[in-house]
């Protein structure tokens, strides 16, 4: 079947949305060949950017938009009465509040594209060190994801729960990395620095274990077969190397920052 077929009727108009994943799939390839291979070639005997005010105006806009979706979840969820059950719905299950909800969640998918520039800084300020498998395989998938969920079940619990987990650490994450800018007078104040690392192990953990639930439950025969194949690859490969390399990987993507 086309994946114009696929694509459920109340997004197939946005951008990105109504065909295949070509589109997508060529911005992630150029993105991923420019961080692995041109931009440390380019970089190699040039002088490190210095961009600490672009840097820090791109940290305050991803707060900005990180903290709108912890509100913008929130409301998706009723503010705590709907159920957290990450269960698939059917395709064609949709109230005229899930309707109306399309724009913020499309738009929030597209977020996860913008987050791309946060290697593009690594490498022309030649922080290659940060650039580990880790770092690149998430910040490739999450699109991947973000495309998936967006085209496919929008009207999803999964989406709105992944949406406020993955906003809340995100900025707390990228309001460290905007106050530590300002210097080493502010660092005594920023001592919760600590506690990022917890809360992105307690992210993981709930969503592993939702993503699990709602491929196994509710509709899934519903929804492509590749879907499930992405989605369930992602919770392994990710979840292996997450949960022995988080603590190393976030501290010294945190230092990297200042």
């Amino acid at each position: 079947m086309k994946s114009y077929a696929q694509t459920d009727p109340q997004i197939v108009d946005w951008p990105l949305m109504s065909g295949g994943p070509e589109i997508l799939m060529a911005i992630l390839l150029l993105w991923l060949l420019f961080v692995t291979k041109l931009g440390p070639n380019l970089m190699k005997h040039r002088n490190p950017f210095v961009l600490r005010e672009i840097i820090m105006i791109y940290n305050f806009i991803l707060v900005v938009i990180n903290a709108y979706f912890v509100y913008a979840s929130v409301k998706w969820l009723d503010y705590g009465r709907k159920s957290w059950l990450t269960r698939l719905p059917a395709r064609n299950q949709w109230s005229d509040k899930a309707i109306g909800e399309i724009p913020e969640k499309a738009f929030y998918a597209y977020t996860k594209l913008f987050d791309l520039f946060d290697t593009v800084f690594f490498v022309l300020r030649k922080k290659s060190n940060q650039v580990s498998f880790l770092h690149v395989y998430h910040h490739f998938m999450v699109p991947v994801l973000g495309y998936i969920g967006a085209k496919l079940c929008p009207q999803s619990v999964a989406v709105e729960v992944f949406c406020l987990l993955n906003s809340i650490v995100h900025t707390v994450m990228y309001s460290y990395y905007l106050l530590s800018a300002f210097g080493p007078q502010i660092q005594s104040y920023l001592w919760w620095k600590r506690y990022i690392t917890r809360l992105q192990l307690i992210q993981f953990a709930i969503l592993i274990t939702g993503m699990i639930y709602g491929l196994y439950h509710g509709h899934a025969a519903d929804y492509p077969i590749g879907m499930q194949w992405v989605v369930g690859g992602f919770e392994f490969r990710w979840g292996t190397r997450q949960y022995m390399r988080i603590n190393i990987k976030c501290i010294n993507s945190i230092h990297a920052q200042n």
